[in-house]
């Protein structure tokens, strides 16, 4: 028993001791200098401004209330603004300490992001999206010809990460796939497009399967709501005018009985692009100047 006391009053001391050392160096945590470093990093390897807040040092994590990425300087006709923002940001230490890797949840625009890495190899990158709002990105709000909607769901995972690390790639490439719940798309007056005006649409879901890379493949993009059916094709981006990126792709929809009423004035011109109930087109062009659509085989 006596013996077992003494292992207690030990083992008492011991962690006394650990959290005084801990306590000492949280107090002393470089946290300004470390988020400055940061910010710096990763504006430089990535191209995109960053601002870190003041990093933390709590019990078995890593904490900043803020991380800010704001408008990259090759997007030109994009507003400088503030684009996503990454609030309560927290890092745990366990994962860190024993096996090197990195696991950072946050709050991003009224839902939830989870960014996952290996800090040994840097080979890739996870990014898990959960519940974000549309309409508080501001990089969305920001669109002149429409407003936006919904709730995103997503999965990205960048395979070149390392060499994009290493400023050996520029675009990231990886698989995307996610799902966009009850969203709406409400045109501004006056948008058209082939000089037609546009009705408002609503999706109760849209699921999307993505390769991303210097071109983007379309494997399937399915909707269901105002118009439902499935999106196939490339699009070629381009970095420095978003708006001219060059798109092919091979469109099967059906409109809901709502906006077939809504666009009845233009039933005698999608006849012709129509099999049976079913639009199928092929759209080309860039995306501020699209070609006239042709209709694809039935």
């Amino acid at each position: 028993m006596r013996i077992l006391k003494s292992l207690l009053t030990i083992l008492m001391g011991l962690m006394l001791i650990a959290l005084l050392i801990f306590w000492g160096f949280k107090e002393n945590f470089p946290g300004k200098s470390i988020s400055n470093a940061l910010q710096l990093r990763l504006t430089t390897q990535t191209g995109i401004p960053f601002e870190v807040e003041a990093v933390e040092l709590r019990w078995l994590k890593f904490i900043t209330p803020e991380i800010a990425l704001s408008t990259p300087e090759w997007l030109v006709e994009t507003p400088d603004a503030r684009q996503l923002i990454l609030e309560n940001v927290e890092m745990p230490l366990l994962p860190l300490i024993i096996s090197g890797k990195a696991l950072i949840h946050s709050k991003l625009h009224g839902g939830k992001a989870e960014i996952f890495t290996e800090l040994l190899t840097w080979e890739m990158l996870d990014i898990s999206l959960k519940g974000v709002k549309l309409e508080q990105i501001p990089l969305v709000t920001a669109l002149s010809y429409a407003s936006v909607s919904g709730s995103l769901d997503m999965s990205y995972q960048i395979e070149n990460f390392s060499a994009l690390y290493n400023k050996q790639a520029r675009f990231p490439e990886g698989n995307l796939v996610g799902q966009l719940r009850n969203s709406q798309i409400l045109f501004s007056g006056g948008a058209s497009m082939l000089n037609l005006p546009i009705p408002g649409l609503d999706f109760s879901e849209v699921l999307f399967d993505l390769q991303l890379g210097p071109i983007i493949a379309v494997r399937k993009i399915q909707i269901k709501g105002s118009l439902e059916g499935t999106i196939e094709g490339t699009i070629r981006f381009n970095e420095k005018r978003p708006l001219m990126s060059l798109i092919d792709l091979n469109l099967e929809l059906t409109p809901s009985p709502e906006l077939k009423g809504e666009i009845s004035s233009l039933s005698n011109m999608l006849r012709s692009f129509q099999c049976g109930e079913t639009i199928k087109v092929n759209l080309k062009g860039s995306l501020n100047r699209l070609k006239f659509p042709t209709r694809n085989k039935c």
